[in-house]
């Protein structure tokens, strides 16, 4: 168990953006989907509030047996993967990795792995090379899970600090969610960053973004007079900034670079206890469609611009009775489907 571990069974402005956000796309992106059950990847912690909401709502089906046939975690602890195991029941022990995200989905064999395995069945490995062969044996493992039609890439990193070394890496798995989504004509993304520590370089060129569509394209100019009065970046308020900037220079050039055009169907910025932002997006995916990608594009910011982002700040999150209730519903409805595991022999 991670000491430093977040409770989201009490985080109720999280529970905003998966209330008002992931909940409502994902049941959309359903019944866009009717003829299959849909397959979901998530980092859902020990607490799985998500998982067990989109099953609630109908979105995630559980099998006659008592598992989610269709849902993939991925957990960095051992420990609290053991205890999503027992608490979710995914048909097999292979649903759950067990390993940091950033590094299955970005590893590759190199000449080392190859000169390895070649010599397998001569030679005893060392704990180090077993430690490689496991995560590339896991790599393979969800790599081939793809492709999915709801992936939750709710990490603890922060994408908008890419210059870090872990950061990096973590801001190149998202990028390679794209490429190995490529077998699917459409899915839903849901993005999850902190946004109270962004880097400089990526500040700037949120900046030089903007500027380049208000010059480029008359009719977000007019979107931003419409619905903000101005066109200086510098003079709109740092949520809208953000959630502009992680939209335009963040996840547009990720998904354009291996053929997908978004659609935001919302962009949610909610407070932690500590007072620190984090930013929710809430995106749904369709193959390139060539010629009119720049007009889907336009749609979108346009669509930014005047409806998103909405905010929940920790104290006032506090104080929706709704989201309260459904959080409370969801709790109740995975502690009954525990208990009816406890009663089967």
């Amino acid at each position: 168990m991670n000491p430093r571990k977040i409770n989201y069974d009490t985080y109720i402005s999280k529970h905003c953006a998966r209330y008002y956000g992931w909940l409502p796309a994902s049941k959309e992106h359903r019944q866009r989907s009717k003829t299959k059950p849909l397959k979901y990847f998530t980092l859902c912690a020990t607490e799985a509030i998500d998982v067990f909401m989109l099953e609630k709502e109908g979105v995630l089906p559980r099998d006659s047996n008592g598992n989610l046939p269709n849902v993939i975690i991925c957990e960095s602890e051992l420990g609290d993967a053991a205890e999503i195991r027992v608490l979710v029941r995914p048909p097999v022990g292979e649903a759950i990795l067990v390993g940091r995200l950033e590094e299955l989905i970005t590893y590759q064999d190199d000449a080392q792995d190859k000169k390895l395995l070649a010599k397998l069945e001569t030679i005893q490995p060392s704990k180090e090379q077993r430690e490689r062969l496991d995560r590339r044996e896991k790599s393979l493992r969800l790599k081939g899970e793809f492709p999915f039609d709801i992936i939750n890439f709710d990490t603890c990193g922060n994408l908008l600090n890419p210059d870090d070394d872990t950061n990096k890496l973590l801001y190149e798995s998202f990028e390679m969610i794209f490429d190995l989504q490529k077998p699917t004509h459409s899915f839903l993304l849901l993005v999850t960053t902190p946004i109270t520590h962004i880097h400089a370089n990526l500040q700037t060129r949120f900046k030089r973004d903007f500027e380049s569509n208000v010059s480029g394209y008359p009719q977000i100019q007019e979107a931003l007079q419409s619905a903000i009065g101005t066109v200086s970046y510098d003079k709109i308020a740092y949520n809208k900034r953000i959630a502009l900037g992680f939209a335009k220079s963040v996840v547009t050039p990720a998904a354009r670079k291996h053929g997908w055009c978004g659609e935001h169907k919302g962009i949610y910025i909610y407070e932690n206890i500590k007072q620190r932002r984090i930013l929710s997006s809430v995106i749904r995916f369709s193959k390139s469609s060539g010629a009119s990608d720049e007009s889907v594009y336009v749609e979108d910011i346009i669509r930014v611009i005047h409806q998103m982002p909405q905010y929940y700040s920790y104290k006032n999150s506090l104080k929706n009775r709704e989201v309260k209730e459904h959080l409370r519903e969801v709790k109740e409805y995975r502690e009954k489907i525990r208990d009816q595991y406890r009663q089967k022999p």
